[in-house]
């Protein structure tokens, strides 16, 4: 499924940042990088997104670039949650992506990268 910057899709599988397996979870995309060549091949960047509101950053301040998100009709999301800003997931393949369930707007994109390189400080 080709996705767009900004989409909001859930994986069948991916890796999580200990190298252990994780499944059909939800990631906002923030970049989508090509193979060598520009052929079919796509692998997505993205940002894990968590429904456990005890981590979002309004609620938690030990979590500050866990920047919640309230689930809207546009973003697709069926609960309030956070975007973990702090870790890239850098390999989500296109054939790994189940579904697309909604989209950010640009103002969050924009927050959401700006935690990004806040937290490489």
């Amino acid at each position: 499924m080709k996705c767009e910057v900004g989409d909001i899709v859930l994986v069948n599988n991916f890796k999580y940042q200990d190298g252990s397996d994780g499944s059909l979870h939800s990631f906002v995309v923030v970049d989508i990088t090509k193979d060598e060549f520009e052929i079919v091949n796509l692998d997505y960047v993205c940002f894990l997104i968590s429904s456990n509101v005890s981590k979002n950053s309004d609620v938690n301040p030990s979590y500050p670039y866990n920047e919640p998100i309230e689930a809207t009709g546009e973003n697709g999301l069926k609960k309030r949650g956070h975007v973990k800003c702090d870790y890239l997931f850098e390999k989500i393949k296109e054939e790994d992506i189940f579904m697309r369930v909604g989209t950010i707007t640009a103002q969050q994109y924009r927050r959401f990268m700006e935690l990004y390189q806040t937290s490489l400080m």
